[in-house]
């Protein structure tokens, strides 16, 4: 689709190119760039045009959620491409109509392709950058080490598999972050939206195969790259596929008026920064937050019972239900994780006092109360259940027991290791 001036475009391109002109702002804007004002006032206009259009058009009964859940793939998602659809559909009929004696749309090309391409951007170094400093995929959580395998969902499967390995992950951050930076400069836009297609493309398939929520979401960043591509579509495959030589792009200046050309400069350092700076200072921040857990969060680790004694006498009761307790993990702030000898998990709200030594347990409206001393890897947990005296014995975990943790990275291996 590289174009030259005064071109006559087919019929199929032009409506092609007016619905990308419609629907592309509609989805950047229903979503993107939350954070400049306005931007998420039109996000929750076009929510609540979905949600009518769910309710009365489709007849969905119940509510449609639209609050902010981690998933891209909610019914409220689905609706709003449909809606997005319909409206660009419309909206690239009407100016076929009033504009059907347009040539080309040259002039439009150069703006919605940087959209396009800051879209890119945004979207991409945000991505990238939690992966390079490792937040999007932390190491697993320690509840994870004691869940069976079989137990654990394709996401979680997913997220332990990243988890695991540091420079895996890195690896695939920088993959993300090399095109966002390509994408910032005409001369490199197609470089980078090629990488962007081959490593979006693995991330679509990931989130297919995985049943990762995104789904939607990545598909669009693979076909906004391939919008980026299909204007240099011709030269890319005479080089690439058909050996022949292709000329090089005449990439005229957009501004001649010097006060535009720097009003340009300093809104696109402007953006940049405005990506770059809060991205990289909020992750790091997280990724500090992570790192200081073993020293941050008292009792950290795993605890896995050793006596459990009501007045006097060994039970198998645990703290809040009648089966028994296994483990109890301490591993982020304000909760604590509780495993039974079913291996069934409960997620608990934990007040730890170091000072008075005191623990507070919380599941649902019951709380129990417990003073405690930790020797060593030895931890006891004295309280009472029913007016009865409650003693609770437990043990540190070593974490080096875990063939995963201790197996580590050997440039030797005389036969495969895989167990």
């Amino acid at each position: 689709m590289q174009t030259v001036a005064n071109e006559q475009w087919s019929s199929s391109k032009k409506f092609f190119f007016r619905f990308a002109c419609i629907y592309i702002p509609i989805y950047v804007f229903s979503d993107a760039f939350t954070f400049i004002g306005g931007f998420n006032q039109i996000g929750q206009l076009l929510n609540s045009l979905g949600v009518w259009f769910g309710t009365e058009i489709l007849g969905i009964q119940g509510p449609i959620n639209t609050r902010f859940t981690g998933s891209g793939d909610r019914t409220i998602d689905y609706i709003n491409l449909l809606v997005f659809n319909l409206l660009a559909l419309f909206g690239s009929a009407v100016w076929s109509v009033l504009d059907r004696n347009r040539n080309h749309y040259e002039n439009l090309v150069y703006w919605i392709r940087l959209l396009v391409r800051y879209y890119l951007f945004a979207v991409l170094f945000s991505y990238g950058i939690v992966k390079v400093i490792k937040t999007q995929f932390p190491f697993p959580d320690l509840w994870r080490f004691l869940q069976p395998f079989g137990d654990s969902s394709p996401m979680g499967l997913a997220w332990t598999f990243m988890g695991y390995s540091k420079p895996y992950t890195f690896f695939a951050g920088l993959m993300e972050i090399v095109p966002a930076l390509l994408l910032l400069f005409r001369k490199t836009t197609s470089l980078g939206a090629l990488l962007s297609v081959g490593v979006m493309t693995n991330v679509v398939v990931m989130n297919f195969s995985y049943d990762i929520p995104v789904k939607l979401f990545s598909i669009h960043i693979v076909l906004f790259s391939l919008f980026l591509l299909a204007f240099d579509g011709k030269r890319i495959l005479n080089f690439l596929l058909f050996n022949k030589s292709v000329p090089a792009l005449d990439l005229k200046p957009v501004f001649t008026d010097k006060r535009h050309r720097y009003g340009a400069l300093i809104f696109k350092i402007l953006f940049i920064a405005s990506i770059i700076i809060p991205n990289t200072v909020n992750t790091w921040s997280w990724y500090q937050q992570l790192q200081d857990r073993p020293e941050s969060v008292p009792l950290y680790g795993i605890w896995e019972v050793e006596e459990f004694l009501e007045n006097g006498k060994p039970v198998t009761a645990p703290v809040t239900d009648d089966e028994g307790l296994q483990y109890l993990i301490f591993e982020q702030p304000g909760s604590a994780v509780l495993i039974r000898t079913g291996l069934d998990r409960d997620q608990l709200n934990a007040q730890v006092d170091t000072t008075n030594q005191t623990i507070t347990l919380n599941l649902q409206d019951e709380s129990t109360f417990f003073s405690y001393e930790k020797t060593d890897s030895v931890l006891v947990l004295t309280g009472e259940r029913e007016d009865e005296p409650l003693t609770i014995t437990l043990h540190a975990f070593d974490l080096d027991n875990f063939r995963l943790i201790d197996r580590g990275f050997n440039w030797i291996n005389e036969f495969p290791y895989n167990r």
